[in-house]
């Protein structure tokens, strides 16, 4: 009777183990000391490797458009961003390309040729992540640093606390050391990019940023 309860109990209690492990691997994270400036360097540095990343971005406050779907190639000073989805319909199929001293924009669905511009700008794509730039360029006055789990897998959280109680988060994929998710909270409104695929950029074609 006692081997039977024994056996019986035993697989009821060998899945509440597993469920604690799973659900800590998942739910939980280790918090770990980071110096302010190595915790800014991992974060510039995941934010500005070179990638290509489908990016969902939800921005309540954007200068324009509303959550929107960007598909956007950066390598060194060149990048490449093409609107896959938006709320407005202008957004969608529109490309801005800069080869680091050219900017053109045009829509892939538009028989117009392309513009060139004065500046790189494709709002609120640009707007945010300049917003981001503008972040990792300020002296935090807090940091931290947590390792946890995400969609992705394994990633290392990066938490910088500045003036104004402004905030970045900073989720950096330990496999590739990409960014897979940035929040940010500047004077109190939210902005978030989640990836929803990501993948290095080796070599691109210079054809890519023409």
């Amino acid at each position: 009777m006692r081997f039977g309860s024994l056996f019986l109990l035993t697989p009821v209690l060998l899945g509440l183990l597993l469920g604690l492990i799973l659900g800590k691997r998942a739910g939980c994270a280790t918090t770990q000391p980071v110096s302010l400036d190595l915790a800014q360097t991992i974060a510039l540095e995941a934010w500005h490797s070179e990638q290509h990343i489908v990016w969902e971005i939800d921005w309540p406050a954007a200068p324009v458009g509303g959550p929107l779907t960007v598909e956007a190639w950066r390598a060194g000073g060149n990048y490449r961003l093409e609107i896959l989805e938006a709320v407005a319909p202008a957004l969608i199929g529109e490309i801005l390309v800069f080869n680091g001293q050219t900017a053109r924009q045009f829509n892939r669905f538009s028989p117009e040729p392309p513009l060139t511009l004065a500046s790189p700008r494709l709002s609120p794509v640009t707007d945010a992540f300049t917003v981001i730039d503008q972040l990792l360029a300020t002296p935090p006055q807090t940091a931290g640093q947590t390792f946890g789990q995400t969609i992705h897998g394994p990633a290392q959280k990066i938490t910088l606390s500045f003036v104004n109680n402004d905030r970045l988060m900073l989720w950096r994929d330990e496999e590739t050391g990409l960014p897979g998710q940035v929040i940010f909270l500047v004077e109190g409104k939210k902005g978030e990019l989640k990836a929803r695929s990501f993948e290095p950029l080796f070599d691109p074609p210079q054809a890519l940023f023409e």
